[in-house]
């Protein structure tokens, strides 16, 4: 009997001991930087590479960066790819060029243009975003962008 409640115990402090070295698993979240050379919305992990989608303007240059960064078997490095983006009601089909990612070798889709006024929408269109690629889809929650999403449209756009 005393062998088995030292098993036990044994097997509480190991279990105990290996929790407490694991380190706990990063949450993502929806982080401004405010930079008015170049502005970025992004959801990811804070200090990390680990970004599922990005939005960066460059308003002196009038451009805007898409980099959407879901993990799909169905995307190849190089070449066209497109991507869908969807809030509530309303969705976004955006092209770009598949780029290998160079932290950890998966595809993403980069978009480069003009600041688009449907990007801003759609981020105050939901509780939520879909961003759907060739293959998958990942859903996101839109809460912690919203606080954001007008001082982002303001600094892109120069209004």
């Amino acid at each position: 009997m005393h062998r088995f409640a030292l098993g036990c115990t044994l097997a509480v402090l190991y279990a105990a001991t290996a929790t407490a070295q694991a380190p706990p698993p990063v949450q993502r979240a929806w982080l401004f930087d405010d930079n008015p050379e170049r502005a970025v919305l992004l959801y990811g992990a804070p200090e990390s590479d680990d970004v599922l989608i990005s939005f960066a303007c460059d308003p002196k240059e009038k451009r805007m960066t898409i980099v959407e960064s879901v993990t799909s078997k169905k995307m190849a490095p190089g070449g066209a790819a497109s991507f869908k983006l969807t809030a509530g009601t309303a969705s976004l089909d955006l092209k770009g060029d598949a780029i290998a990612n160079e932290s950890n070798g998966e595809v993403s889709i980069e978009v480069n243009s003009a600041p688009n006024p449907r990007v801003f929408a759609l981020l105050k269109a939901g509780p939520s975003l879909t961003i759907e690629v060739p293959g998958a889809k990942e859903t996101i929650p839109l809460a912690g962008a919203t606080q954001h999403v007008a001082g982002f449209e303001r600094l892109c756009t120069g209004r």
